[in-house]
C-alpha cells in the first residue's frame, strides 16, 4: 500500500476510533465518518495497522465511561431511588457474589433489595441530621452506610 494511501487509513482510523469512545456504537461512527461497516468490519478481522487492538481498547474506554456515569448516578441517588443501577455494579465488579446465574448469589441479591425496600420504606420522610449537608449528600451517605451493612452482614454471615 502505498505511504499516502496507508497515512489516509491511519488517519480514518484514528478518527473512527474517537468517535467509538464518545458513542459505543460502530453504527454511528460509521454514519459520522460516512464510513461502511464492512470496512471497520475488515479492519478489525485483517488488523490492519494494529486496529483490533487499538478498537478493543476503545471499546474499553467507552465500558469505562460507562461505568463512571453509573457510578456517578448511584452516588447521586436519594433513599427512595430504584436500586436496579446499585445491583447492575455490584453485578459487574463483584460476579461471583451477585451475577444472577442461579446460585445462591442470586438469593442474597434478592434478600438485599428485600432489606433495601425495608430500609427505604423506614426512613423515607426522615428529616436531615446535619443542615449543612445537601439532600442528595445525605441521601447518597445513608445508601452508602446501608449498602456496607447489608454486606457486611452477609460477609460475617458467610464466615460463620
Amino acid at each position: 500500500m502505498p505511504d499516502t494511501q496507508k497515512a489516509e487509513t491511519l488517519s480514518r482510523q484514528k478518527t473512527f476510533l474517537a468517535v467509538y469512545r464518545e458513542t459505543g456504537s460502530v453504527r454511528k461512527s460509521c454514519d459520522a465518518m460516512e464510513l461502511k461497516r464492512p470496512t471497520v468490519d475488515s479492519w478489525i478481522h485483517r488488523d490492519l495497522y494494529g486496529f483490533k487492538d487499538q478498537f478493543r481498547q476503545a471499546l474499553e474506554d467507552f465500558r469505562e465511561y460507562l461505568q463512571d456515569l453509573a457510578i456517578g448516578r448511584v452516588q447521586d441517588q436519594k433513599p427512595n431511588d430504584n436500586p436496579v443501577l446499585l445491583i447492575t455494579l455490584l453485578n459487574a465488579h463483584w460476579p461471583e457474589r451477585y451475577r444472577r446465574d442461579g446460585n445462591t448469589a442470586n438469593t442474597e441479591v434478592k434478600e438485599m433489595m428485600g432489606e433495601w425496600k425495608k430500609w427505604v420504606k423506614a426512613n423515607k420522610g426522615k428529616s436531615k441530621k446535619d443542615e449543612g449537608v445537601t439532600e442528595a449528600e445525605e441521601a447518597r451517605r445513608n445508601a452508602v452506610d446501608e449498602v456496607e451493612k447489608i454486606l457486611s452482614s452477609r460477609k460475617n454471615s458467610d464466615e460463620s
